[in-house]
């Protein structure tokens, strides 16, 4: 998978998902060609930064927002970039009761409490950091 987001923020999450491998765009051209041959063999292709992520989960039994479902991960990082219910809802096709409710199972699953701690949880991982 090749993707705009920095591998410590999705890495680990995709490739629990099934993905072969998990690659930024900024990448070089050899490292890609060695990530395509692997996944094509059909190995797994990780980079350094990949596998600190994923040892790292392992060792602290991974972060809360892999247990988040595919759309309350993405009204997770709706919520953590600033956007409102009724800005979430109009953007995934959502009622605004529906996406309250997500936001109570991610504020419940991550064990924040608000929307600050939330965003205060989201910096820590993408910066590394283990739970709150």
């Amino acid at each position: 998978m090749i993707s705009t987001y920095p591998e410590r923020q999705y890495a680990v999450r995709c490739i629990r998902l099934g993905a072969a491998g998990y690659l930024n765009k900024s990448a070089d051209a050899d490292e890609m060609v060695a990530a395509v041959r692997k996944a094509a063999a059909g190995g797994i292709y990780v980079t350094a930064a990949t596998a600190e992520a994923l040892a790292a989960a392992v060792g602290r039994g991974g972060a809360a927002t892999e247990a988040l479902s595919h759309r309350e991960h993405q009204v997770f990082r709706l919520l953590t970039t600033g956007h409102s219910v009724s800005e979430i809802g109009a953007r995934l096709g959502l009622a605004p009761n529906t996406v309250s409710t997500y936001r109570a199972r991610i504020l419940e699953k991550t064990g924040t409490k608000n929307d600050v701690e939330l965003a205060l949880y989201a910096e820590r991982l993408a910066q590394g950091g283990t739970r709150p």
